[in-house]
């Protein structure tokens, strides 16, 4: 990967990415601003080419192939984003990854965010991308009518289970919440 190319694609967007930082009040707006400049004249440039080269990146690289993947509706990479998920081989990057799989709101981005979490949920040992991959799911269940987190859900149950004592950042309703903002964001993203 060229300079010139991370300076277009990786430096000016991960760190907003990250965390979903564009949507946090913390979010100095005019970084916030720059971020939406950048990101929506970047949009009508994404390709899936784009977004493998990215992807095959480290964490930073990854975790904006997979934003405006996921932003784009580029489903043509939805194979790639779902392997890396499961292998959660860097951090921070399954956030993007569970954010353009719910941008997808589709049965086979379903299917890969329940093998995540049947995987990663029981592994209490393991904070990874827990926490983005439940609300995604959520997600495209709204969207689809169906309930796919249902069984992750119940009383005494893997997300209980997994979330219990672990603080805010696995509070499912603060997750939901800020979830949904940046889907919001994306539609107001895709609106520019």
């Amino acid at each position: 990967m060229s300079i010139e190319f991370h300076k277009e694609w990786v430096a000016p967007f991960y760190l907003g990415i990250l965390h979903g930082n564009y949507v946090k009040s913390s979010h100095l707006p005019e970084k916030r601003e720059a971020f939406v400049h950048g990101a929506s004249q970047q949009l009508p440039k994404v390709t899936p080419l784009i977004v493998r080269q990215l992807l095959a990146g480290h964490w930073r690289e990854s975790i904006t192939g997979s934003w405006f993947a996921g932003v784009a509706d580029l489903r043509d990479v939805r194979g790639e984003i779902g392997e890396l998920l499961l292998a959660s081989k860097t951090c921070f990057a399954g956030q993007a990854h569970a954010f353009a799989l719910a941008c997808f709101a589709d049965e086979p981005s379903a299917a890969l965010l329940v093998k995540y979490l049947d995987a990663f949920l029981p592994k209490l040992d393991c904070n990874y991308d827990q926490h983005w991959a439940m609300p995604a799911l959520l997600w495209v269940d709204a969207s689809l009518g169906t309930s796919h987190a249902t069984p992750f859900l119940e009383t005494g149950g893997l997300w209980e289970t997994f979330a219990a004592g672990r603080g805010s950042n696995f509070d499912l309703g603060l997750r939901r919440d800020h979830f949904w903002r940046c889907m919001r964001f994306r539609d107001e993203l895709r609106g520019l």
